[in-house]
């Protein structure tokens, strides 16, 4: 039996009468069947489907929506990044990421908090961002301010904590390190749930494993370093030059690299009156914030300003005489040696000659509606005062005890 078959289609469309954002697509088959015996058939057939030019809007809205969501917590990969920095006062914070992001402008003390980003063409269309964040005032709730402000755009894998310290202060430098540690840890408490807080730490651990130097397997681990990537940059480094031996250089060098070994951090010397180290800085913070190269070769000699990559170092090339070997070295035991040689200026002693001074009388700060309010303000409670004094003791209202 010799049979032939065949089929035509055609599709068509209507909009429905209720709503104009809604259509109908039919497809119409028509098959063909002739058979030597059989003669000639055909047969009829008809499928339909509708579409909502709603649904596909939702369908998009949600699309874009699982884009954001894996955008902002993807650890692997980011267009964009951050830099939170923060650290002594005084110490070329401003002026660094100027020279960073290349602005011209003349650096002014920052107060409170200062964000500016930069952008660099990548290998794709899409551009790269750098967001910086500069924290002027260590209060856990303005850096936990610019850690939410990350999070709307990059998962927390992609920020760097920069802390820059002065070299040329000692007495004071473990101090502000230390603050600047417990500001950025309770911070980051506020701003991040556990779990995500865990999986930083974890994955940190396995970074650090992966980079440890061959023949280290006998040394103290790295098994609590600080969760976030982080950077402690030495400050001034021209100042710290001249005025400290080679001893003191040395000790000085010694500890920030324990310290930054343990904390699982890099460690880098700057000095915005040096080109060589302004040079260095600016490709450093361009390796965290667009994925540039970053310098191979680490620099330990305590004559030369430091550069040391993060999980690079090892306590034994360190050597500072830390007697036990048996667990990890904490950073207490790092301070003990430290503060042996520099003692530390108590806190509430830590004044520099400015920050007393009322930034109101600033004229870098400037605001005017806000100086007329202030001064009416100032106005009408001296006003009372003067009232208040001048008048019989009699007439001054005292509030009832509790």
């Amino acid at each position: 039996m010799n049979a032939y078959w065949l089929r035509v289609s055609m599709t068509t469309g209507s909009k429905t009468e209720h709503s104009a954002s809604k259509s109908r697509e039919f497809t119409w088959n028509v098959d063909f069947i002739v058979d030597s015996e059989l003669g000639f058939a055909f047969f009829f057939s008809m499928t339909g489907k509708a579409t909502n030019q709603d649904n596909a809007r939702e369908l998009a809205l949600q699309a874009s929506i699982q884009e954001d969501t894996q955008r902002k917590t993807d650890p692997e990969e980011s267009h964009e990044k951050s830099l939170i920095i923060l650290g002594s006062r005084e110490v070329g914070k401003t002026t660094m990421i100027y020279r960073f992001l290349e602005k011209e402008d003349t650096p002014k003390p920052t107060l409170a908090m200062d964000y500016s980003y930069g952008r660099k063409a990548g290998k794709s269309l899409v551009k790269d961002v750098v967001h910086v964040w500069e924290v002027g005032h260590l209060a856990p709730s303005l850096i936990s301010g610019s850690m939410r402000g990350c999070t709307l755009s990059h998962s927390a894998h992609h920020t760097t904590v920069l802390i820059m310290l002065d070299l040329g202060k000692p007495d004071v430098l473990w101090n502000s390190l230390e603050e600047c540690l417990v500001a950025v840890r309770a911070a980051m408490m506020m701003s991040y749930q556990q779990e995500l807080v865990h999986d930083l730490r974890e994955r940190k651990i396995r970074y650090l494993r992966e980079r440890a130097k061959p023949g280290t397997e006998d040394e103290p681990p790295v098994d609590d370093p600080f969760p976030m990537r982080l950077c402690l940059i030495g400050g001034k480094y021209d100042e710290f030059r001249e005025l400290h031996s080679g001893d003191d250089k040395e000790s000085i060098g010694q500890a920030l690299r324990a310290a930054a070994h343990v904390l699982g951090a890099g460690l880098h010397y700057h000095s915005a009156k040096d080109s060589h180290l302004l040079r260095r800085t600016k490709e450093l913070l361009s390796h965290y914030g667009f994925k540039g190269q970053s310098t191979k070769a680490s620099v330990t000699d305590y004559d030369k300003p430091l550069s040391v990559a993060a999980g690079s170092d090892s306590f034994s090339a360190i050597d500072l005489k830390i007697s036990r070997n048996d667990y990890a070295v904490t950073l207490d035991e790092i301070k003990q040696i430290y503060v042996r040689r520099f003692p530390q200026v108590p806190k509430n002693q830590d004044v520099l000659p400015g920050d007393m001074d009322d930034p109101a009388n600033d004229p870098n700060f400037n605001e005017p509606i806000v100086d007329r309010l202030r001064l009416q303000r100032e106005q009408e409670i001296s006003v009372l005062l003067r009232d208040m004094l001048e008048a019989p003791l009699a007439n001054i209202p005292i509030p009832e005890p509790y």
